[in-house]
C-alpha cells in the first residue's frame, strides 16, 4: 500500500507552476493536497479532500484571516485550522508532509510537530531571495530549518543562499526541475526560420523589456526575424507599448498564456529560446527556470543571462549563449549569431537536448524527491 503524504501549496498551482503539478501528479504516494486562497497568506484553507479547514463558510475563513493579520500566528483562526490539520493527519495516517515554498513550511511546521509527522520543504525562487520575504520569515526559516527533515533548493546558487539563511548543508538536497516528457520532445530545428521564443510571466525578474530591446536590434539586421512571447503578467501592456515605440510590434506575437501542448508545439516552430532573467529591485530571483529546460529538451539553443540556476543548466558556447544581467546589447549579438546561422542553432540545440537527458529529466527530479520523502518516512517509523 502506498504511504499517505500531504503536499501543501499556497494556492492551487497556476499554469506556470508546472513543477507543483508534477509533484501532485507524479510522486509515487497517495497524495493529499492542502492549499489556500489568494490574499489569505500561506496557511492552507482547504484540506486534502477539498473541504474547508475549521469552517465550511468561506466568509468565516476570510474573517479569521483578517483578524490573524493583526495577531499573527497566535490568532485563533490559525489555531483552529492548525487543529483541523492535525486531526486530518491523524485520521488519514499522513506519514510525511511536503511544503511547497519556504513560508508555507513555517506555517505548517507546528501542525507537523504536534502530529509527529516529518516535513520536507521545497524552495523555488522568490521564497529564497525576495528581500521582504526573507526579512519577514528569516527567524521562522531558521526554526523551520532545525525541524525539517530535508530542505530542497533547485540550484547551486539557491543552495548557497539557503545556507546563508541558516540551513545546514547536510540537510539540503539539490533538486533541479525537469521538463514534462509528455509534452516536450526533441525535434531538429535546422530548417526553422529566425523566430525567437519566450515563455513565462511578464514580471520584473524576467525583464521582458530587455528582451524586446535586444530583439529590436536583431530586426534591424535581420528584417525577417520574428519573436513569439507566451505568457501574461503585470508588464504585458508595458511590453507591448515598448515594442510599438521601437517599431517591432508587428514582428512580435504577444500570444498570452497557452496550454502546455500549445507551448510544446511552438518550440518546434522556432530557431531559439531567449530569457533575460535578472535579480529584480525587490530581490525576487529565479530558481532554475523550467522554461529553459523545456527549450533545451525540445532541441532549442538558449540565449539567457548568468542568473541563478541558468548558470547550472546552460553551457556557454555549447548549448547556448549567456550574458550578464542587463546586457541587452550582448543578448542581441548572441541572438544575431543564431538568426544568421541555422546550423549553429541546431548543433547547440542537439547538445542542449543531450544535457537535459543526462542531468535534468522529470524522472530524476521526481525520483530524488520521492527518495527524500521515503527516507523521512522510514526514519520517523524508527522513532
Amino acid at each position: 500500500m502506498k504511504p499517505n503524504i500531504a503536499i501543501v501549496t499556497p494556492l492551487q498551482p497556476t499554469y506556470s507552476e508546472t513543477f507543483l503539478r508534477a509533484h501532485l501528479e507524479r510522486l509515487p504516494f497517495q497524495v493529499h493536497h492542502f492549499y489556500g486562497l489568494p490574499k489569505m497568506g500561506y496557511h492552507p484553507i482547504y484540506d486534502g479532500e477539498g473541504k474547508v479547514l475549521s469552517s465550511d463558510q468561506k466568509w468565516f475563513n476570510y474573517l479569521e484571516t483578517g483578524l490573524d493579520t493583526l495577531w499573527g500566528e497566535n490568532g485563533w483562526g490559525y489555531a483552529l485550522r492548525r487543529r483541523a490539520m492535525v486531526a486530518y493527519f491523524k485520521k488519514h495516517r499522513i506519514e510525511a508532509v511536503l511544503a511547497e515554498y519556504g513560508p508555507t513550511g513555517t506555517y505548517i511546521m507546528d501542525a507537523c510537530k504536534q502530529a509527529k509527522v516529518p516535513m520536507l520543504v521545497h524552495y523555488h525562487g522568490r521564497d529564497a531571495y525576495h528581500y521582504k520575504t526573507v526579512e519577514r520569515f528569516g527567524a521562522k526559516y531558521r526554526r523551520m530549518f532545525d525541524f525539517a527533515s530535508t530542505i530542497l533548493p533547485v540550484s547551486t546558487d539557491m543552495f548557497q543562499q539557503l545556507q546563508n539563511l541558516g540551513a545546514a548543508p547536510e540537510k539540503m538536497l539539490l533538486n533541479p526541475y525537469g521538463p514534462n516528457p509528455s509534452f516536450f520532445t526533441f525535434q531538429d530545428i535546422s530548417a526553422n526560420p529566425p523566430v525567437f521564443l519566450t515563455v513565462g510571466r511578464f514580471t520584473a525578474k524576467k525583464a521582458p523589456h530587455l528582451t524586446i530591446r535586444a530583439f529590436a536590434k536583431v530586426v534591424a539586421a535581420v528584417p525577417e526575424a520574428k519573436m513569439v512571447m507566451l505568457g501574461d503578467g503585470e508588464l504585458w501592456e508595458e511590453s507591448k507599448n515598448l515594442a510599438k515605440t521601437l517599431g517591432v510590434y508587428e514582428h512580435i506575437n504577444f500570444a498570452g498564456p497557452c496550454k502546455p501542448e500549445q507551448i510544446a508545439a511552438t518550440h518546434h516552430q522556432v530557431r531559439a529560446f531567449v530569457q533575460h532573467s535578472v535579480r529584480a529591485a525587490d530581490g525576487d530571483s529565479e530558481g532554475t527556470p523550467v522554461a529553459i529546460l523545456e527549450a533545451m529538451k525540445s532541441g532549442l539553443p538558449v540565449v539567457a543571462t548568468r542568473h541563478a540556476g541558468i548558470k547550472d543548466t546552460v553551457l556557454e558556447g555549447e548549448t547556448g549563449f549567456l550574458v550578464d544581467e542587463g546586457d541587452w546589447e550582448g543578448m542581441a549579438e548572441a541572438m544575431l549569431k543564431l538568426a544568421k546561422d541555422a546550423s549553429l542553432a541546431a548543433e547547440m540545440g542537439n547538445r542542449g537536448n543531450a544535457r537535459v537527458e543526462a542531468h535534468y529529466t522529470m524522472e530524476q527530479h521526481i525520483e530524488r524527491l520521492a527518495n527524500a520523502i521515503e527516507s523521512a518516512i522510514q526514519q520517523n517509523r524508527l522513532v
